[in-house]
């Protein structure tokens, strides 16, 4: 592992690549320097997300680390059925993606593109590891399960977490860096969770009784923002 003045962790781009790189520029981000690390979830409910993916392709050429979410695994089976099945336009799992779970505008981006660049993005996609450890600081999507070694966890304990992971001691002497849950769900009031100006000024959770985990998804594809956390100063960046 190279030498690295600081981590600077991020989750969840949701294909907004412009505002990603409008974040890596607020915290100053120098590849040279910095590690870091995109929690998962690249892709899907924004606008640009093969420029999101080009770009984190780039920054993993450059010594970024990414890691793969819950919506990189929508993707591998959608490119999966694009592939394989003559009528994959109307297939169950490419349906409901498109229709539930934030695939409709990158299918409209992928589905006339060329079988060779489809090939090229889903091996990009199954080359990104489930966690990244340095240090005391374990990085997955979601979370873990902590009542399983973590070489026991499997991809969707990385990638979904169970409901209430973040409300549960994790793993003595480690902290947990996570995405997947826009931090207003963690806010013990039901009405800031569903209260807009809430969202908009959304800060990354710190567990406030096991201090072993920290969520950075402060839910900007759902009108919070976009956010980065230096490591281990926690000085925060959002745009």
């Amino acid at each position: 592992m190279r030498t690295v003045d600081r981590i600077l962790a991020t989750s969840d781009i949701h294909g907004q690549n412009t505002r990603f790189l409008n974040l890596l520029k607020e915290a100053q981000y120098d590849p040279d320097r910095d590690l870091l690390i995109m929690c998962g979830d690249h892709i899907d409910r924004g606008m640009e997300n093969l420029d999101t993916l080009a770009t984190v392709q780039s920054l993993v050429s450059k010594g970024a680390v990414a890691l793969r979410g819950n919506h990189e695994q929508f993707l591998i089976e959608v490119i999966q059925n694009m592939l394989t099945d003559p009528n994959w336009p109307r297939n169950q799992a490419v349906d409901v993606w498109a229709r539930h779970n934030g695939g409709a505008e990158m299918l409209e981006e992928i589905q006339d593109l060329p079988e060779a660049k489809l090939r090229e993005i889903i091996e990009f996609i199954t080359g990104l590891p489930n966690y990244f450890t340095i240090g005391n600081y374990i990085f997955t999507h979601a979370g873990v399960n902590p009542k399983k070694t973590m070489k026991q966890n499997t991809e969707d304990d990385f990638v979904w977490a169970d409901s209430d992971f973040a409300f549960r001691p994790a793993y003595r002497g480690k902290t947990i860096i996570f995405g997947h849950t826009p931090t207003w769900n963690f806010l013990p009031s039901v009405n800031a969770r569903n209260d807009a100006k809430q969202r908009k000024h959304a800060k990354i959770w710190y567990d406030p009784i096991h201090k072993d985990k920290i969520c950075v998804d402060t839910g900007s594809v759902f009108g919070g923002r976009l956010a980065a956390l230096e490591i281990p100063s926690r000085r925060e960046f959002y745009v």
